[in-house]
């Protein structure tokens, strides 16, 4: 595929902590719990929260949340393509902002809520985090993977170009993969690829909705990373 794309343009709005729109092109490490607790503090809208392992802490303290029950099949889901499963896991989910502790009266790790958001209340309220228009002037690949916000991992990306093609194609979802290792590339051969969902918004534009990274055992996310304009 032979396109070029204009510098990215990032969203500019300053949005307050904790708000729909806060949770949106940021790093999100992926931490796990049981539903009940998830469906506790959602109601609650603040609080302690008993995690389960693996435990990550994340460097901005924003966090989602899944089910135990889901775990790390959240991946399994993206790779696999099952659309029922994603919309269950982003109904389940929960977005937190707070700080991860140990906990004092156990073992174990106990994530502090401040503020906390449904990853589906935020996905429909809130703009992408930046906008790439394909045009003549640069490489759209590079420009996507430029994305400061996007550079939440070492060695992996968001898009390579087959990963492009295939968004660009659909005719109204994507989900699955958008960067691999490249083959040539022995060193980056134990590097996990990039899975996304996207969506076409209108014949000219298709929005990354979420993108899922992995790296040292680590899952991170990142909402709404960008709008692609052809």
């Amino acid at each position: 595929m032979h396109l070029v794309a204009s510098q990215a343009q990032p969203r500019k709005t300053s949005e307050p902590a904790g708000s729909a729109a806060s949770f949106i092109g940021t790093t999100l490490v992926v931490v796990f719990a049981e539903a009940d607790e998830i469906s506790r503090i959602r109601k609650a809208g603040s609080g302690p929260v008993t995690l389960k392992p693996p435990y990550h802490l994340g460097e901005e303290d924003t966090y989602l949340v899944l089910p135990d029950d889901i775990g790390e099949e959240i991946v399994d889901i993206l790779r696999d393509a099952d659309a029922d499963l994603l919309q269950e896991a982003l109904r389940d989910g929960l977005l937190v902002q707070g700080e991860v502790r140990r906990n004092v009266r156990g073992r174990g790790m106990v994530l502090d809520a401040e503020r906390v958001c449904s990853p589906a209340d935020a996905l429909a309220a809130s703009p992408y985090a930046a906008n790439v228009t394909i045009t003549a002037g640069s490489d759209p690949v590079r420009a996507l993977n430029r994305l400061p916000h996007v550079q939440c991992t070492t060695l992996s990306a968001l898009v390579d170009d087959e990963g492009l093609e295939q968004m660009l194609r659909a005719e109204d979802e994507f989900i699955g993969c958008t960067w691999r290792a490249p083959a040539s590339a022995k060193r980056l051969s134990d590097i996990e690829p990039t899975y996304a969902f996207c969506r076409r918004i209108d014949d000219r534009r298709v929005g990354i909705e979420l993108a899922l990274f992995r790296e040292d055992e680590e899952l991170v996310m990142v909402l709404r990373p960008v709008c692609i304009s052809l």
